[in-house]
């Protein structure tokens, strides 16, 4: 019986970890049970796939550390700032610039959107800058 448990706790130790990092590990905690694994999210739900629609338009950066789940979720400001950096890198391509900081998530996650799908569609339709 030891040795079964000694070769089950040894394959357990071998398998991948799920996550490759703390951002991908808060994402899974904080934002797939609504956005879902992938990001597509749902009839409800934005998809994360569409960042890429509003980056570098007026308003989005505060604005996605501004969604209730982002503003509310249970991260200090510097594990929110790496979430969001990981999250605009990872769904647009593109890193942010310059790069959420500690200070910049702590001061706009005070304010959380009250509408943040009304929000949303006026970044939306907005001019680049």
């Amino acid at each position: 019986m030891k040795g079964l448990l000694l070769t089950m706790g040894l394959l357990l130790l071998a398998l991948p970890a799920r996550a490759d990092s703390y951002e991908e590990h808060d994402y899974i905690l904080n934002c797939s049970g609504c956005h879902r694994m992938d990001g597509t999210g749902s009839k409800n739900v934005p998809s994360l796939l569409a960042m890429a629609e509003l980056r570098g338009k007026p308003g989005a950066r505060a604005y996605w550390a501004q969604v209730p789940g982002a503003a509310q979720a249970p991260l200090t400001d510097a594990r929110l700032a790496a979430l969001l950096n990981w999250l605009v890198q990872r769904f647009t391509g593109q890193s942010p610039n310059p790069p959420y900081t500690e200070e910049e998530t702590n001061r706009l996650r005070r304010t959380p959107l009250r509408d943040p799908v009304a929000q949303r569609i006026k970044i939306r339709d907005a001019s680049p800058r």
